[in-house]
Order: C-alpha cells, then structure tokens, then sequence
C-alpha cells in the first residue's frame, strides 16, 4: 500500500478500505473519509479537541506572541500569536509503532 518513499496517498487509503468491504463502492468509500475528514476539521475550528480510538487527540493550541530574527538580516521582528493543530498520539498505536520498529531494527542488521 505505501510508495516507495513511504507515503501512502488518499486512493490508497481509500482502495484499501474499499477492497476490505467489497458492498462499498470506492466512490462511496471516498466520499465518507471526505465527510470524516471534513468532520474533524470543523470541530477543530470550533476549538474542540478530537479524539480517535486507537490513533491520538487532534486539538489546537494557541502560540503565544514572541520575538523572533529576520535569518537574512538578523533584525528582531515580533511575532504574532497564532493557532496550531498538534496531534498526540494514543499509546496503544506508540507501543505498536516502536515495536514495529524495533523488529525492522532486528531484521535489517
């Protein structure tokens, strides 16, 4: 399912979860992870915090006003506050990925 850099694209997603429930059409299948996504975006505009079974907590999180440089001239310049989306994830899918990794680690020296 990945390409060979290791990102794996929304028509994939979408094939695998199409090909495991063959009733469901892709065009269906594509449609109603738009809506979920669609979903979750609207919540974290709204300033909710949401949660997946199994993956992690999407929220948003406020910046704080700051000084930062100009890296071309090295002026100060201020920084306005902000919004930004932070993903923690669950520890069940943390524990999974480490010891995925761990075992490739294993397999590959």
């Amino acid at each position: 399912m990945t390409k060979s850099n290791g990102t794996v694209s929304t028509s994939q997603v979408v094939s695998s979860v199409a090909n495991r429930f063959s009733q469901l059409p892709k065009k269906i299948t594509r449609q109603l992870l738009a809506d979920f996504l669609a979903a979750i975006e609207n919540e974290l505009v709204a300033g909710h915090k949401v949660r997946i079974e199994k993956l992690g907590i999407i929220q948003t999180k406020e910046r704080a006003a700051r000084k930062g440089r100009n890296p071309k001239t090295g002026e100060e310049i201020q920084i306005p506050a902000s919004k930004k989306v932070a993903f923690r994830v669950a520890k069940s899918l943390k524990e999974r990925v480490g010891t995925a990794a761990a075992k490739t680690t294993r397999r590959s020296k």
